[in-house]
């Protein structure tokens, strides 16, 4: 009986990763899904926002570092691939739930993000937030130096 529960298991993984960008979550030809004709989604791939640039950090290191970020930031990490990310975040009043995805572009250095709501139309500038404080929690952690008091 075990063995059947975890080929099932298996086979509904299978189904799942099939229908993965239908539900508007996932890679599309290589990217993140454009953001539909609603102001509760911003994309850098869609130029929103600047992707995270890489310059000399390890995209390895960088891209660790961004999973951590999530978590710090009460985000749930959903699924991971090699360059890419889902992760769920929750919002404090209303507890939406709000999906931000990242794919990591080696070849342009660069971490692309996707930040949409699971519901609704208006999501009162929230994703653009989450990304903004995204962007910067990672910014500081990949320049602690940055972060350094330049008054003597």
């Amino acid at each position: 009986m075990r063995k059947h529960n975890l080929n099932a298991l298996l086979l509904l993984s299978l189904f799942n990763t099939s229908t993965f960008a239908e539900s508007g979550k996932g890679l599309v030809k290589g990217q993140l899904m454009p953001c539909p004709d609603k102001p509760n989604c911003i994309s850098t791939e869609q130029g929103d926002l600047e992707p995270i640039v890489l310059n000399m950090h390890n995209p390895a290191q960088a891209w660790a570092l961004l999973q951590s970020s999530i978590i710090e930031l009460n985000g749930t990490i959903e699924r991971t691939q090699d360059n890419y990310l889902w992760a769920s975040f929750e919002t404090p009043m209303f507890k939406f739930t709000d999906d931000v995805e990242a794919r990591l572009d080696i070849t342009h250095k660069v971490i692309h993000l996707r930040s949409a709501s699971r519901k609704g139309y208006y999501d009162f500038n929230a994703n653009q937030n989450r990304l903004h404080t995204l962007i910067k929690h990672l910014n500081n952690q990949l320049n602690p130096e940055l972060l350094k008091n330049t008054h003597k």
